[in-house]
């Protein structure tokens, strides 16, 4: 006689040994393995594997299912090494049964080589059913469209009858199919139609099959406006003042439909910073809309001609849609800068504020447009002076990826301070200390004094701010090394020539 052990987890597992744990070590030694689902279906043929380790010769192998004291299912075969017997589970058949095993030699008189049971579970639903409806809202007057997909546990269609009906949130029965069948391969279709009026709320689909009912749900709701997004899609900066720049309005259902209506786009320019009391000209504009738009934008519409070289502003940007059905969507932006100068000028950080004097001294200047991306190709002068009168280092350069290194390659030995400029070549600019046009002058105005011109050089130092008593005025660092002492910030020298700043 063989001895046994058993593992049952989501499969069942028995494996037999010799009866003697000291006699399993030897490598002859007879045994057998059998694995089994832990949960049979009801009207499946569920597959029993077995693996015979060391058998000479072939051992007939008996399998039943008894529940309730009665053998409801058997089948038997002979294995030599490894193979498996197929159980038909019957009809109907749900709870806990016993799955038994036998191994016969070949001579009766040997009587079983070995024997093991163990508790399975049966579920009674046989088949899987999926309820699907073509989506999960419906309104009014709509039809409902319902699938039924009927499969085995392997997934292996069924072409059997079944039933179905619909309650409404009451529960009331108001549609009901009977003896339906599968058009093909496990698929059975179904229609519904609402009313004008019907019940809202949650209503069932329930499916009946093999005596077990499946069920799941749908809603019915009163008609909603469908929702949709606006988008606006503005230049990324104004790259000139005198022309037009385009931009882009957006306008789609939730679930991909481009939306048809009417466009009203609202417009204008705001200062910022020192300028942040200004408001420009509005523009309005009326369009179609179907998806997108295109509209332009022209600064020049919404300032004055003679705004300052060193103004800085957003475009400021409604748009509102109203579909045919009468819904409306509203959308701003104010992402894209205005100034006329477009490239913006700073001392990168590290740009040191301290020098030694007789050595070389190494800076870098940062370069960018208005929406902050690197000014690539742009020529700057960089100029190092002790006064007005006294320069010490001039060079011109090209940026690189928004960047221009510069080295001042020696500084005089009797230098208490340095000064930096950086300039930018302009085209013949026509610059004013003082700007504007009188409230009288009509009902848009900017804030300033009188309309005074004064012609300057086409160099103009940038950006505002970068002054020589901004900060960038290098200090002698003396000492013995341990700390040194700080002279402080000096004042520019006299005659220095002011420049506009924010």
């Amino acid at each position: 006689m063989w001895g046994a052990l058993l593992w049952s987890p989501l499969w069942l597992l028995l494996l037999l040994s010799p009866r003697d744990g000291v006699h399993a070590a030897q490598p002859q030694a007879p045994g057998y393995l059998i694995t089994a689902p832990s949960v049979f279906r009801s009207g499946v043929e569920e597959v029993i594997s077995l693996t015979i380790f060391n058998s000479p010769r072939e051992v007939t192998v008996q399998v039943q299912l008894v529940a309730q004291g009665e053998a409801v299912a058997r089948n038997q075969g002979a294995i030599l090494d490894k193979g498996t017997i197929k159980l038909k589970v019957p009809t109907g058949l749900r709870g806990q049964a016993l799955l038994k095993v036998w191994g016969l030699g070949r001579q009766a008189e040997e009587g079983p080589l070995f024997h093991n049971q163990t508790s399975v579970t049966v579920d009674g639903r046989g088949t899987s059913v999926f309820i699907q409806t073509d989506k999960p809202v419906y309104r009014p007057q709509h039809r409902v469209l319902i699938s039924v997909f009927t499969v085995t546990p392997d997934l292996r269609p069924v072409s059997e009858k079944l039933e179905a009906y619909i309650l409404d949130p009451r529960g009331s029965r108001m549609m009901e199919w009977r003896h339906l069948e599968p058009v093909c391969c496990g698929i059975t279709n179904m229609t519904f139609p609402l009313s004008d009026q019907p019940v809202l709320g949650e209503w069932f689909i329930f499916v009946e099959m093999q005596g077990h009912l499946y069920n799941k749900s749908f809603e019915v709701q009163k008609y909603v406006l469908p929702k949709f997004e606006l988008l606006i899609d503005p230049p990324h900066y104004i790259r000139d003042l005198d022309s037009c720049e385009t931009g882009t309005v957006q306008a789609r259902y939730t679930f991909g439909k481009p939306v048809s209506g009417t466009l009203v786009i609202n417009m204008t320019v705001n200062g910022v910073g020192y300028y942040s009391q200004e408001v420009g000209r509005p523009i309005l504009r009326t369009m179609k809309i179907h998806g997108s738009q295109d509209f332009d934008i022209c600064v020049k519409d919404m300032i004055p001609a003679d705004v300052p070289e060193h103004f800085r502003g957003i475009v400021s940007i409604w748009a509102m849609v109203t579909t045919v059905d009468g819904s409306q969507q509203v959308a701003f932006d104010d992402s894209t800068p205005v100034q006329r100068q477009l490239v913006d000028i700073r001392y990168s950080k590290v740009t040191r504020k301290q020098f030694k004097p007789g050595l070389s001294y190494v800076g870098m200047v940062e370069l960018s447009y208005p929406d902050g991306s690197p000014a690539e190709g742009v020529t700057v002068q960089i100029r190092a002076e002790l006064t007005p009168k006294d320069n010490i280092y001039t060079t011109e350069s090209v940026s690189r990826e928004g960047l221009v290194a510069f080295e001042i390659p020696s500084i005089p030995m009797s230098a208490q301070h340095v000064w930096l400029e950086v300039f930018r070549e302009l085209e013949d600019y026509d610059i004013s200390d003082a700007f504007g046009v009188s409230r009288e002058d009509g009902p848009f105005w900017w804030a300033g004094l009188t309309a005074r011109r004064r012609r300057r050089s086409s160099v103009f130092p940038w950006p505002w701010g970068v002054t020589k008593d901004s900060g960038f005025a290098f200090a002698v660092r003396r000492g013995n090394g341990t700390g040194g002492d700080d002279p402080g910030e000096p004042e520019p020298p006299a005659g220095w020539r002011p420049v506009h700043r924010r």
